[in-house]
């Protein structure tokens, strides 16, 4: 019991070659005189043929149909047997048993490899050896006389049979894997103790009811052994059953995510063509978006504005004329003023544009905003008259931005502004159209931006295509 079955990537192509080989000829060559000096001392007289026989057969069909558990390790409970035939006829029976062992070890579930085999051999010999002789040195009597005594030798000896058998086999994982053996041993076998020392209890039991009992004691012990298995094996497959659920429930999370997304991508590049098509329609408009966005972006920040909100202007300001898609092209190239009536047909586009955006989740924290960002500071804009603090700080600021890159960009119905005409008039209209405070700040960020300038530090106004500028503030945002 205890043994991690070696999977073919820790023998052959993977393991480091001459180093692993040299480890399992020393293994197996060690078990081999391990079971030389027992055999060389075991008394023969004193062993029963029929239940030595009966001991190599449970330990057969216990090996034969393991416990498997995560990453190739398996448990059995073939050990008792061992346990058993050192406690009733000493050292060179227990290391016969455990050939038994490795003999079934070494066609379960599949054939294995020579040097697989040879390793086995050697690390279930050793392992018996060990047990055996501690069993005997701290005076474990065989055959088995007084339980309190018997079962103490029991403990110990089967404690030392597991710390040989598992640290052989962690010492071959980690020297394949490259990983450190104490990691390697603990990871794998630190849980089983309680596990294997029930076991080796078991075991003591199994022997203590043959001097009491004979055969029909044997018999009475095998129950509970076969309880013990089935215990493992009901064990296991239920924390397999949930392990797969587990999986099935992650891989089904990471389908949900990668689909959420795609999904979110597609509404966005949906938005960002709109916008695309939009300032293909109005040419003047060219990076007007992706201008407003920068200022915007820079006041908030000026105004100490934390990354979500940060987040929510820079989509706003990308998103703040998307309504403009449903007014009339004519209406938006047309190089003269527009008529009352024309007026009405472009108000409508702050509503549009909030409609819109209703229908892509990810960006209905911004519909308020872009309905808002053409109210005024005193209430007299559109298209609810909002005033002062009704209105969003995220739309009042956009409000400033797309006014300053609209006064300095030319327009089929007139030229453009001097930055510092520009500057004069949104000071002039602060407490009216604009938000005071707001219009300050925005004012500090373009002299500041036309000091860096003068210093040869131009900013980069990040002209890139807004479907990225988008996803990149939903991201921030989310």
């Amino acid at each position: 019991m205890g043994e991690r079955y070696l999977g073919e990537r820790h023998m052959g192509g993977t393991f480091v070659k001459g180093r692993i080989d040299l480890y399992v000829g020393t293994v197996a060559f060690a078990g081999l005189i391990a079971l030389m000096a027992a055999s060389s001392t075991q008394r023969t007289d004193a062993l029963d043929p029929i239940m030595l026989a009966v001991l190599v057969a449970l330990a057969c069909v216990a090996q034969r149909v393991p416990v498997f558990l995560f990453r190739s390790s398996a448990i059995s409970v073939s050990f008792a047997a061992v346990i058993a035939a050192y406690v009733l006829y000493g050292t060179g029976a227990a290391v016969w048993v455990s050939l038994a062992q490795a003999l079934v070890n070494s066609i379960t579930p599949r054939r294995k490899p020579l040097r697989k085999a040879a390793f086995n051999f050697g690390s279930f010999a050793l392992s018996a050896f060990a047990a055996g002789e501690l069993y005997r040195l701290i005076g474990g009597m065989t055959p088995p006389a007084a339980i309190g005594p018997t079962l103490l030798a029991v403990a110990l000896s089967a404690g030392a049979y597991f710390l040989v058998n598992t640290t052989l086999t962690a010492v071959a994982i980690a020297s394949s894997e490259g990983q450190n053996v104490v990691s390697v041993w603990r990871t794998n076998y630190s849980w089983m103790p309680v596990n294997f020392g029930a076991t080796a209890v078991q075991g003591a039991a199994l022997a203590l009811a043959y001097q009491a009992l004979g055969l029909f004691g044997v018999f009475v012990f095998t129950v509970p052994l076969c309880v013990a298995w089935f215990s493992f094996r009901l064990y296991m497959t239920k924390s397999t059953e949930v392990r797969q659920r587990n999986e099935e429930l992650s891989t089904v999370n990471e389908l949900l995510r990668q689909t959420n997304d795609r999904l979110e991508q597609s509404h966005i590049s949906v938005i960002g063509a709109l916008i695309g098509a939009l300032e293909a329609k109005e040419s003047h408009l060219s990076g007007h978006a992706a201008t407003t966005m920068h200022y915007s972006v820079e006041v908030g920040r000026k105004l100490g504005l934390g990354a979500d909100e940060i987040a929510g202007i820079k989509l706003g300001a990308l998103f703040h004329d998307v309504g403009k898609i449903g007014v009339p092209e004519s209406l938006l190239s047309k190089p003269d003023e527009l008529t009352d009536e024309e007026w009405v047909e472009m108000r409508a586009h702050p509503t549009i544009g909030a409609s819109l955006l209703g229908n892509v989740p990810m960006l209905d924290r911004i519909r308020p905003i872009v309905l808002a960002h053409h109210e005024n500071f005193d209430g007299t804009g559109y298209p609810a008259g909002l005033k002062g603090s009704e209105i969003p700080l995220a739309a009042q600021i956009i409000s400033v931005a797309d006014s300053y890159d609209a006064m300095t960009s030319e327009r089929p119905y007139r030229i453009a502004l001097r930055p510092k005409q520009a500057l004069r008039e949104l000071r002039a209209n602060a407490g009216t159209q604009f938000n005071p405070v707001v219009v300050e700040a925005f004012i500090q960020v373009v002299i500041e931006e036309r000091r860096r300038a003068a210093r040869g530090k131009a900013p980069v106004h990040g002209h890139r295509h807004v479907y990225q500028q988008a996803l990149e503030a939903v991201k921030v945002a989310s």
